[in-house]
C-alpha cells in the first residue's frame, strides 16, 4: 500500500520547489475587486439618510447626518459600488433631511423676528 511519489518529487523541483496547481496566497495582499463588491457605503448612506429626516426637528444634528449621508452615498456612486439601489436611496433622504432641517430653521428664525 505504497504511494508512487517518484513523479510528485521531479514535478516539484521542476518547478523550482513550488507545488503545481496550488494559489500562492501573500498575506495582506487583497483582491482588487473586494472594495467595489461591498455596499457598505451605500447602507451607511441609507442609515444616515433615514436618521437626518427622523431627527429633522433637531437642526444640527439632522444638517450633519444628513451631510454624512449624501457625500456617502454619492461616493458609493461615482465608485459604482454594490448597492446601487441603496446610495441612490440614501442621497434622495439626505437631501430630503437637510432641506426638512432647513425648512425647521427658517421657521424658527421668522418665528424670532416676529416676537420682536
Amino acid at each position: 500500500m505504497e504511494r508512487d511519489t517518484g513523479n510528485q518529487n521531479e514535478t516539484y523541483w521542476a518547478n523550482g520547489g513550488a507545488v503545481p496547481h496550488q494559489p500562492v496566497v501573500i498575506v495582506g495582499e487583497q483582491d482588487p475587486e473586494a472594495d467595489r463588491k461591498s455596499n457598505n457605503l451605500s447602507v451607511a448612506s441609507l442609515v444616515f439618510g433615514i436618521l437626518s429626516v427622523l431627527l429633522f426637528f433637531v437642526i444640527g444634528l439632522s444638517l450633519i447626518l444628513g451631510l454624512v449621508g449624501l457625500v456617502t452615498g454619492i461616493v458609493s456612486l461615482v465608485q459604482r459600488r454594490a448597492g446601487h439601489g441603496a446610495a441612490v436611496a440614501g442621497v434622495i433622504l439626505s437631501a430630503v433631511g437637510i432641506v426638512a432641517a432647513l425648512i425647521v430653521l427658517a421657521i424658527f428664525i421668522l418665528a424670532l423676528f416676529m416676537a420682536v
